[in-house]
């Protein structure tokens, strides 16, 4: 478990927030917490810190436990929330886990030996969680790669027939002792310039082998291995535009 927790406690109650770090404070010594006697100015506070976990007791001044939890939920979601109830509310504890809560602690006489451990616990499931979401998206990436691979693929086969049957008969034309009209040569001329270009660009995108994903600081990025030069990078953006806009 990380050892710098930066813990955001909502207590209005001052007394029960110093029994909070100290229980906090006695089994991770390094971590550190800030303090908020109303939800409007832990609101404030997100806009410019970050946590790791966040304690929200359910009876404040300005909100209830769910309507800030709510509002915190929809500002981050990657958070572990943690709801304070008084004793014999569980059945409200129950009610704000649905509603987007990672865990629970109530007031009662074991109070400060339940901080610690409902804390690890609610670190480690979302990290657990955030795993899984990881997980599930390397595989749903795993399932665009092949996508793309088996559209390219096709592309190729697609394009490169019709094209041949072009470039024939365009030859054929140019090859004609009749044709005699300088303009109607010069485009059929154009013609089997831009033929060709296509054909070469068909080539490359046969020869694009295998896809992968790399990380980036926004997100995983796709990646096609090519065997060719530089130049089919250009091949490899439209090809990966392509499928983001399919998706």
């Amino acid at each position: 478990m990380k050892k710098h927790l930066k813990i955001g406690l909502v207590e209005d109650n001052r007394f029960h927030a110093i029994l909070f770090e100290q229980s906090v404070k006695e089994k991770y010594p390094q971590a550190s917490l800030r303090f908020f006697s109303t939800g409007g100015e832990f609101l404030k506070s997100l806009k410019t810190e970050k946590y790791d976990i966040i304690c929200l007791d359910f009876h404040l001044p300005d909100y209830t436990g769910l309507e800030l939890l709510s509002l915190v939920r929809a500002e981050i979601t990657d958070v572990p929330i943690i709801i304070i109830t008084g004793a014999g509310s569980e059945q409200i504890a129950v009610e704000a886990m649905k509603s987007g809560a990672t865990d629970y602690i109530t007031k009662s006489t074991e109070y400060t030996q339940t901080i610690p451990r409902v804390i690890k616990q609610a670190y480690q499931r979302q990290r657990l969680i955030l795993k899984n979401r990881r997980l599930e998206e390397k595989s749903v990436n795993a399932e665009k790669l092949k996508t793309i691979t088996i559209m390219t693929s096709t592309l190729n086969h697609e394009i490169n027939n019709p094209l041949m049957a072009i470039m024939g008969n365009v030859e054929l034309l140019m090859d004609n002792p009749q044709l005699q009209d300088k303009s109607v040569k010069e485009k059929l001329s154009m013609i089997s310039d831009l033929a060709l270009r296509i054909q070469s660009i068909t080539k490359q995108m046969a020869n694009l082998t295998t896809a992968s994903t790399t990380d980036t600081p926004v997100g995983p990025m796709l990646k096609l291995k090519r065997v060719l030069p530089s130049r089919i990078k250009k091949v490899e953006a439209v090809v990966v535009e392509s499928a983001d806009k399919s998706n």
